[in-house]
């Protein structure tokens, strides 16, 4: 299972939010075939320690637009690690390298415009969220 000191609760609400879409938490949690309590304590940043692996399969099943890995991420799973669900096969860039150079250039060019249009609470949890990965990173090497 995760540690319960890689969980970041605020990552993981983010994530939450952005699955919800414009749905209701209700009907989210309902979606997700989860309780609403649940979600809520989740969302809210109320609960302690990670959801089991399950509980994060029913949010990402129930989810628009973020993956099961990135719930995993959230709660300190890294890719390849064999306390994964399923087979959630791992990208290899090698295959095509100019390819992927190509789609790499042309998301960043869009990362960048999609953040200059956010306000400025919102580029802080970007900015927040992007230490959090840079330190994630950092201790895994």
């Amino acid at each position: 299972m995760a540690d319960s000191t890689s969980f970041s609760k605020r990552i993981f609400a983010m994530l939450l939010e952005k699955g919800k879409g414009d749905r209701s938490w209700r009907q989210f949690s309902i979606d997700c075939d989860i309780s609403y309590v649940q979600m809520r304590k989740l969302a809210q940043e109320n609960q302690e320690n990670p959801p089991r692996p399950k509980l994060i399969k029913k949010i990402a099943d129930g989810s628009y637009g973020v993956l099961l890995e990135d719930y995993m991420f959230a709660i300190g799973v890294q890719p390849g690690d064999s306390r994964r669900i399923g087979a959630i096969p791992a990208e290899n860039d090698a295959a095509n390298p100019k390819a992927n150079a190509a789609k790499k250039s042309a998301s960043a060019a869009g990362t960048l415009e999609s953040y200059k249009a956010l306000t400025l609470k919102q580029r802080r949890m970007v900015d927040e969220f992007c230490e959090f990965l840079k330190s994630r990173n950092e201790e895994n090497k």
